[in-house]
């Protein structure tokens, strides 16, 4: 099996994007170890296969795949992971975000024992703004997982084999991998790098965006926290509907009985019973994750063992 397996995850057209592929081929052969270089073409255009002939006509190191439609970054993750051959899988994006100098540093923190690296950029190139952004989305993320990771907004990301083959990964949930495996005991490391250039998006991203990245942050949190423990999530939920309907329908019946109000036609009662409604809903709803978690999950391995000693 090769030591290193690049895989090059192309979502965004840039001029820059074959320079850089060039630049990460001959970073590796001066290293002298075995590697190979997996490019996903993520419904992007024929132009990137056309400009790569020019670098690596019959190198066999080099392995391009191009997808007609925009797929998820989980699935272009499978579909390189299944296609590598590397015990170390390096992830690079649409763009280069670190300096090579800088990627020699998490190579040299994975060989030491590390088993998932990320980048801390430092002196960052984009806007003030996104800067500002990023750094509130890592703060609510730490806070939501207990985490210490201080920018799971770079694409690059570096993994040993076996962490990507234990981890379930879907939809758009490669940013939080290192969190991922931090939390099933893996040994993650945040090493500082210079922040090398930006092509992304500056300023604000548009509603769809912010509220993608809303729900991320809500499935994160439930698949943290509740994935074996359903009914614990929704039963909070609603025992909060249903104390709310009761408090309504205790004030409805008080102002019936002290001071003769009618409740036949108001529309506080109607809104106390359907909290109420809601409230048993979502606790029944809690019961059938509860089970299906205990049918379907009792199975599933939750925890990594490091050494065994007999």
């Amino acid at each position: 099996m090769l030591k290193y397996s690049i895989l090059m995850m192309i979502d965004e057209m840039h001029a820059a994007t074959s320079e850089m592929i060039s630049s990460l081929y001959h970073l590796f052969l001066d290293r002298q170890e075995e590697f190979e270089i997996i490019i996903v073409n993520n419904g992007v255009g024929s132009w990137l296969g056309e400009s790569l002939e020019l670098f690596f006509m019959d190198d066999t190191r080099v392995t391009y795949l191009e997808l007609f439609t925009r797929n998820t970054e989980a699935v272009c993750l499978k579909m390189g992971l299944k296609e590598s051959r590397g015990n170390i899988i390096v992830v690079y994006g649409s763009y280069q975000q670190i300096s090579n100098e800088s990627l020699l540093e998490l190579l040299r923190s994975v060989e030491d024992g590390s088993d998932v690296v990320s980048p801390w950029r430092q002196h960052r190139k984009d806007s003030l703004f996104n800067q500002v952004q990023s750094k509130a989305y890592n703060m609510l993320i730490n806070a939501i997982t207990q985490s210490n990771i201080k920018d799971l907004g770079c694409k690059v990301k570096i993994f040993r084999r076996e962490v990507l083959e234990d981890i379930e990964i879907y939809g758009d949930m490669y940013p939080y991998l290192p969190v991922l495996a931090n939390l099933k005991g893996y040994k993650t490391n945040e090493v500082k790098c210079d922040h090398y250039t930006d092509h992304g998006k500056t300023g604000f991203y548009g509603v769809s965006m912010y509220f993608n990245r809303l729900i991320e942050i809500f499935i994160l949190y439930f698949n943290t926290r509740f994935t074996r423990k359903p009914l614990r999530f929704f039963s909070t939920i609603g025992v909060v509907f249903f104390i709310v309907g009761v408090l309504i329908t205790g004030v409805v019946f008080i102002q019936k009985l002290i001071f003769g109000f009618p409740i036949g036609d108001r529309p506080a009662l109607l809104s106390a019973l359907l909290f109420i409604v809601l409230g048993v809903q979502a606790a029944s709803v809690g019961l059938v994750g509860e089970i299906i978690a205990f049918v379907h999950g009792r199975h599933r391995k939750e925890y990594t063992i490091e050494t065994i000693l007999k």
